[in-house]
């Protein structure tokens, strides 16, 4: 089980960015830890800086990571933690978080998210 997570969540970063920071540079992205540079689309990185306060910039760490939900019994949830990203992922899909610091996502909203933030959000799956 170990192994198949670790696999699937190969292009998962080793180190987050902050949107500050990918906003003074040249070419916004990402390294996985496949090894593999992603790119995030500076169209999304001017949404993100459009929701956010000055302040919040170097907090936001970018790619969203959009976690499985394990906690849901019935299944098919997903999770953002962190209370910037919360913040944000509220705006986008239109629905106020459980907690400030944690929000439960179904399909209709990673749909919404995805479509939104294709480049600056990742998903990472847990047991």
């Amino acid at each position: 089980m170990r192994k198949m997570l670790e696999m699937m969540n190969r292009h998962v970063p080793s180190k987050r960015t902050s949107l500050e920071e990918l906003l003074k540079a040249k070419e916004a992205g990402y390294q996985g830890k496949d090894g593999i540079n992603y790119h995030i689309k500076r169209k999304e990185l001017e949404l993100l800086e459009s929701l956010v306060d000055p302040s919040e910039r170097p907090k936001l760490k970018l790619p969203i990571i959009i976690l499985t939900d394990t906690s849901y019994e019935a299944g098919g949830a997903w999770k953002v933690l962190g209370k910037v990203e919360v913040k944000v992922v509220s705006r986008i899909v239109g629905r106020d978080p459980e907690f400030p610091d944690q929000m439960r996502l179904f399909h209709p909203h990673m749909v919404k998210l995805r479509s939104e933030l294709p480049t600056a959000t990742t998903t990472m799956f847990s047991p």
